[in-house]
């Protein structure tokens, strides 16, 4: 190529691209319960996202020999303004949760109701998209800032 045409290869090129990149977003949340019901409802939140966070291994399928394992749930994580999604913020493809932690001392220190409910928990959710963002996506999207 540079004999016949005087070009060469721009090896500054993959300095501009080395490939797409899939985008992970962490989610931090203070969740302080007021009474037994709500301890119970946030202990239900934290097992839920456990729950679908993992591979299933498929075994309690009666069709299934066990052979396989199933993929951890798909989350589609939308902001919200009321019922409507907010028009401003950016938009999120389909995306799974990668890791979860949970701080029973959210508060700084170890402190519980008479039942053993922590008063303070943080958790923190980090999630990353399945699919790259590409140019074109942005077509799609009405309003707001797209992706």
């Amino acid at each position: 190529l540079a004999r016949t045409t005087g070009a060469v290869l721009n090896p500054n090129m993959e300095l501009l691209f080395g490939g797409v990149q899939l985008r992970t977003f962490n989610f931090d949340f203070d969740l302080a319960p007021r009474d037994k019901k709500e301890s119970e409802e946030i202990r239900s939140i934290i097992r839920a996202f456990k729950v679908s966070m993992n591979a299933k291994n498929g075994s309690t399928d009666e069709n299934s020999s066990g052979l396989f394992i199933k993929s951890p749930d798909i989350f589609q994580l939308t902001y919200k303004t009321g019922s409507k999604s907010h028009q401003f913020l950016h938009k999120f493809k389909p995306m799974a949760m990668i890791n979860m932690a949970v701080n029973y001392t959210g508060a700084g220190t170890y402190a519980s109701y008479a039942d053993g409910n922590p008063v303070s928990i943080q958790m923190s959710l980090v999630f990353k998209e399945l699919n790259p963002i590409y140019a074109e996506d942005y077509d799609k999207v009405e309003g707001g800032v797209g992706y």
